[in-house]
Parts: structure tokens; C-alpha cells; sequence
């Protein structure tokens, strides 16, 4: 994907800038870098890359929990000092770019979405051996990462009462 023309270096002696067409990051490709930092727990370098694919007042909002996190430096700091954070390993990315293969703990299952709105869904492991279930909500303006709301939901049994209309899907209790 080319992004808007830039100016490359001083006027010629003509007058005439020189321009390129540089290539600029769609914003599936944000969010494909941001989770492959989260999951390399490498602190310094996840800083670098959110400061360069965040908005400097980006907001991160945990509606269950009643938080709202404002701005890059704030995000990284509540994801250094988590207690027990998610482990993970991104040991390969097959077929499509919509299918990801993130072992064992963080695992974004579906990345909807276009232009400047995604959700991912997904499935995430605690260091206690509960699966939990994800939905982040994305939000970009001007190629960086304005709002990332995050839903996160613990799996419960089906009610007996309605097994005999309903269909079994997936396991989510572990």
C-alpha cells in the first residue's frame, strides 16, 4: 500500500522537491506489529512501537473494570507493571492474513475490519490456567491507533434448561 507523496530532500536547483511514494502501513498491519510485540514481552521495544503506531493521546478503555488508560506512556506502564501478564509465543503465521497461530497464551482467533475500525477476537490464557475469551475494538485516525476498547469475558457452563435448542460449539470452559 503507498502512502501520500513526501518531499525527500532539498529543492534541485530548478526548484522542483523531489517526492516519493513511500509506502505507509495499512492499519491491519498496525495491529498485526502490535500484537507481536505484546506477545515478545520486550518492554523497550514494545514502547518504541506503540509510540510510533499510537497516538500520543490514545485511549485504552477496560468498560468491565470501569478503567480508562489515557495515553502511550500510561498503556505501557499498566502492561510493565501487570502482575502475572499472559505468556506468549508467536511460533508461526500460516495461510491468510486474517489466520494467526500465537501460542500458548494470546491467541487473536478473528481480525474483522477495515479502513479505520477492527475488531479482534480472541482467547487468552492466565499464568492461574483460566481461558478467558477477548474482543478488542479498534479505532484509527490518520494511520495511528486513537482507542483500543477491550472486552475480556470468563466462560461459564450452558444452561440444562435450553440444551435441547441449542448446539455445542467449542469448549469455553478450559
Amino acid at each position: 500500500m503507498q502512502g501520500p507523496a513526501r518531499v525527500v530532500g532539498p529543492p534541485s536547483s530548478n526548484g522542483i522537491a523531489k517526492l516519493s511514494l513511500m509506502a505507509s502501513p495499512s492499519n491491519r498491519e498496525v495491529l498485526d506489529r502490535w500484537f507481536r510485540a505484546f506477545n515478545s514481552r520486550q518492554f523497550r521495544e514494545m514502547g518504541a512501537i506503540l509510540h510510533e503506531i499510537a497516538s500520543p493521546d490514545v485511549i485504552q478503555e477496560w468498560p468491565q473494570s470501569g478503567e480508562r488508560i489515557e495515553g502511550r506512556d500510561n498503556i505501557l506502564a499498566v502492561l510493565e507493571n501487570y502482575p502475572g501478564l499472559p505468556d506468549a509465543d508467536v511460533h508461526a503465521v500460516r495461510g491468510a492474513e486474517d489466520r494467526w497461530v500465537l501460542t500458548p497464551s494470546w491467541t487473536p482467533l478473528r481480525i474483522t475490519g477495515s479502513g479505520d475500525h477492527y475488531t479482534i477476537e480472541g482467547r487468552v490464557a492466565y499464568p492461574n490456567g483460566e481461558v478467558w475469551r477477548f474482543v478488542d475494538i479498534a479505532e484509527f485516525r490518520d494511520g495511528k491507533l486513537v482507542k483500543l476498547t477491550e472486552y475480556f469475558a470468563q466462560p461459564f457452563p450452558p444452561a440444562e434448561w435450553r440444551a435441547q435448542w441449542v448446539q455445542r460449539i467449542e469448549s469455553t470452559t478450559g
